[in-house]
């Protein structure tokens, strides 16, 4: 026998199930804190969906969601339901927290995309058959341009380098999957390929020149991540704490504003860790991938 946590909201009339945050945690808070039990700096956090229901079932209260996208809230114990059931369903223990804000496979388009338009460049500065051996296939002889009509799904993307650093990147930047393979010597490589990125050419255009691409966005929320969390000296620009709280820059600044926040040169690492602490999309950084805060 399993036990299913539900509450049915009594506005909605819908069923809400523990929610898991986007690090893939359950919420808790510990009633001996009383009417502070809701803030963050006191929350009690579990992967494991027993050790939540047996602090529950010790009165702790949890967040719970009903996945229709409305925000989760902390509900007490007593308002819970513990229903016996014969398994648990995938309903019942989500499997993981909200989604990044697009797939990997996404950004995976927009790495071939990007691979796609440095073959183009190598072809305009170079040769026709060192951008052949660069991305694996020839350019269509029918191309008016270099590789202008290249399908990009037939990239072997096991064959660059830059597969696992951008991998890396994502996990790190939005902390899935194995956010610590991203390591001081992925932050150089992925400066170098920052630093060497073709935007293109006019009719082969590659998504670094996207700011808003997944690629560049991948790339941006990275390294301001590593900015926020290694180099806390230096102030973060209003792009970089968008990246962070995945907004859009206009939206970040108008938010800033709004908190009474300047951000023209750069908002000191203190500032900015509260701010981002009250987005509702800023996915804190791992504890253990951090260093402590003092």
């Amino acid at each position: 026998m399993a036990t299913a946590i539900t509450r049915t909201n009594p506005k909605t009339g819908k069923t809400e199930r523990p929610y898991r945050d986007k690090q893939g945690q359950f919420v808790l808070g510990d009633p001996a804190f009383g009417s502070d039990l809701h803030h963050r700096k006191n929350a009690v956090l579990t992967t494991e969906y027993d050790e939540a229901l047996r602090l529950v079932r010790n009165g702790f209260s949890i967040r719970m969601s009903a996945g229709d996208g409305t925000p989760p809230s902390f509900i007490s114990a007593r308002k819970l339901t513990l229903t016996e059931v014969d398994e648990l369903s995938g309903d019942d223990i989500p499997a993981e927290g909200p989604l990044t804000p697009f797939s990997r496979d996404d950004l995976m388009h927009d790495l071939r995309k990007a691979l796609v338009a440095e073959a183009a460049m190598i072809a305009r500065w170079g040769s026709y058959e060192a951008a052949e051996a660069f991305l694996g296939f020839p350019s269509s002889d029918d191309a008016g341009e270099p590789y202008a009509d290249a399908d990009a799904s037939k990239i072997d993307l096991s064959r660059f380098r830059s597969t696992p650093l951008i991998e890396a990147s994502y996990d790190w930047a939005f902390q899935t999957g194995k956010p610590e393979a991203f390591r001081p010597e992925t932050w150089d490589d992925l400066g170098s390929l920052m630093d060497g990125a073709s935007v293109g050419t006019i009719n082969t255009r590659s998504p670094m020149g996207d700011l808003e691409s997944p690629l560049r966005v991948t790339i941006g929320t990275a390294f301001a991540r590593w900015k926020f969390e290694f180099e806390t000296r230096s102030p973060l620009s209003v792009r970089e704490l968008a990246y962070l709280a995945q907004m859009n820059e206009v939206a970040a600044r108008n938010a800033l504003a709004k908190a009474g926040i300047k951000g023209r040169g750069g908002v000191v690492n203190s500032v900015a860790r509260q701010w981002l602490g009250r987005r509702q999309k800023f996915v804190p950084t791992r504890p253990n991938l951090a260093p402590a805060q003092v």
